[in-house]
């Protein structure tokens, strides 16, 4: 029995010898597949350019591995009596220009010159005899070839020549230029930017004709490559303000930015809810502002332009003060401060008022207000903060809905579930007449960047005014204001020009929560220090008539 046991025994002992062996294999496989994953990242200046054709193609194959979308027209050229390559990305490519300004040019023999190609000059003698296209370039590194071919070019590799020949062949579908949905104006141009950064550089350019509009290239993410634009008007902008712009682009360091948030990587503040950099989709508002002394981002892939420095007072100015006359254009800006600040406070005075201080309203309409309460179950705060939670969300899923849906879903949201909710004794009517009130005054804010901060610090607000009542809501106030006096962007305050360094910096204001008429606004914002500071020259018995 025992040598029954004692085989049985080394049976087992046999089996885990077995099982232990297999897992090691196991664990050595995935060792091998993990050191291949790690192994398929390729840094493209790992391979240079060689002179003979067939090393450059067998270099790009392994720098496109696993990428279908890579084609390799090879042909035979003859004027040079070469083989020659084109590497092209399908889809972001001008197949036509390619097939008439390329393959065509560099395939038919009546093109051969009469002396025919030194090879010393072989990239200058197809650049400039051959090659018809508006830009060609030739580059010496493999690196700035895989660039240019990811941007949309066509490369073209010609034997015993150890450089790449870039022949601008880009075409992306992208977006028709429309109206702008977030900043929509009534008597502004109708065209906004879009995701191509080309068709947004031209969008500025066609409105200022001048040498002087500096357009900077360069990319950020050290793997997306994303291409970036620094815009400002030399001569104007200030150049310690263009030199802090190039210096942040520059430290960012991200791999793989997204487009729409490149700007969390440059904003002074990133924990403030306040948006230090303005967005704006309007090429006529950028010109405005570039024109004042600031500088503008453009992104490829984002239909926004960063607009650096950002004040309080910008997220409140519309294209539209300018198209009026001052008066009416000055008071229409002062109404949105007004609006700005009951979207904010609205519902936190309701609780102050109705929680501790009733006597601040007319004895009618605190009876009214107070009638309106009975049978509803919850305090004025719980009341506030759930009629506040259903604003969030019928905005949030108007956003997000497709357009046909969308307004069915305001009006469910807006209609039927308040005259429930009122008619179910969970709400008081007065309630909803300031919910709603608060959501009109929100929405008119020309900004939606800025409209969030005030949307979130509206709970605050009323935690506030439930603890402490009015007092409460002051100390709020008094918070937000200190908050937003210590904010910077790019080295100027945040609440520029309304809180002058100078008394030089007093002339600031009168294209801020006012505006006068354009005869009286001759000089550019001092607090931008513009290397320009006059934009309007006045001459005797010129402006004063106007008035």
């Amino acid at each position: 029995m025992g040598k029954v046991d004692g085989n049985d025994f080394r049976v087992k002992l046999q089996g885990l010898k077995t099982l232990l062996a297999g897992a090691g294999e196991i664990e050595q496989d995935l060792e091998t597949l993990a050191r291949t994953l790690r192994e398929q990242y390729v840094e493209s200046e790992a391979y240079p350019l060689s002179a003979v054709l067939a090393d450059n193609l067998a270099a790009l194959g392994k720098i496109f591995a696993g990428s279908d979308d890579i084609r390799f027209r090879e042909f035979w050229a003859a004027p040079l009596q070469l083989k020659a390559t084109l590497v092209f990305l399908e889809g972001m490519v001008d197949e036509a220009t390619i097939n008439e300004h390329v393959i065509e040019k560099l395939t038919r023999p009546s093109a051969v010159p009469a002396s025919g190609p030194q090879q010393s000059g072989l990239a200058d003698t197809v650049r400039h005899t051959f090659l018809t296209t508006a830009s060609v370039a030739v580059e010496n590194r493999m690196e700035a070839v895989v660039n240019r071919i990811l941007a949309g070019n066509a490369a073209l590799f010609v034997d015993t020549l150890a450089a790449g020949i870039v022949v601008a062949t880009r075409k992306v579908e992208a977006r028709a230029i429309a109206e702008p949905d977030t900043e929509a104006e009534i008597r502004g141009p109708r065209d906004g930017f879009t995701e191509e950064l080309r068709v947004n550089i031209t969008l500025i350019r066609r409105r200022i004709k001048n040498p002087n509009l500096v357009v900077g290239k360069r990319t950020v993410g050290r793997r997306s490559q994303t291409d970036i634009a620094v815009v400002y008007f030399r001569g104007i902008a200030d150049f310690k303000l263009v030199g802090e712009v190039e210096k942040r682009l520059q430290n960012i360091t991200i791999d793989i930015p997204a487009p729409s948030g490149i700007h969390g990587l440059f904003e002074d503040s990133p924990f403030s809810i306040f948006p230090t950099v303005l967005d704006t989709e309007r090429p006529d508002r950028v010109v405005s502002l570039l024109a004042e002394g600031k500088v503008g981002i453009l992104i490829d892939g984002t239909p926004y332009c960063c607009v650096a420095p950002t004040t309080f007072t910008d997220f409140f100015k519309s294209g539209d003060d300018y198209y009026e006359k001052w008066l009416p254009a000055a008071l229409i800006r002062f109404t949105r401060y007004v609006t700005a600040f009951f979207a904010l406070t609205m519902p936190a005075l309701y609780v102050a008022i109705t929680s501790f201080h009733p006597g601040l309203l007319p004895m009618p309409l605190t009876l009214t207000v107070g009638t309106s309460r009975e049978g509803v179950p919850f305090p004025t705060f719980i009341e506030a903060f759930i009629m506040e939670g259903l604003l969030e969300i019928m905005q949030e899923a108007g956003i997000r809905l497709p357009k046909l849906i969308g307004p069915a879903v305001s009006i469910v949201g807006g209609l039927v579930i308040g005259e429930a909710a009122v008619r179910a004794g969970l709400v008081s009517p007065p309630l909803v007449i300031v919910t709603s009130f608060t959501a009109i005054a929100t929405f008119s804010i020309s900004s939606y960047r800025m409209g969030l901060p005030l949307r979130l610090l509206r709970v605050p607000l009323m935690i506030l005014a439930a603890g402490m009542g009015m007092f409460g809501v002051m100390w709020g106030l008094i918070a937000i204001a200190i908050h937003l006096s210590i904010l910077e962007s790019f080295g100027e305050p945040y609440l520029a020009p309304l809180t002058p360094r100078s008394s030089a910096h007093l002339s600031d204001l009168k294209d801020t929560v006012a505006l006068l008429p354009a005869t009286r606004m001759s000089e550019r914002p001092a607090y931008l220090e513009p290397q320009d500071a006059v934009r309007l020259k006045e001459e005797k018995g010129s402006g004063d008539d106007a008035d």
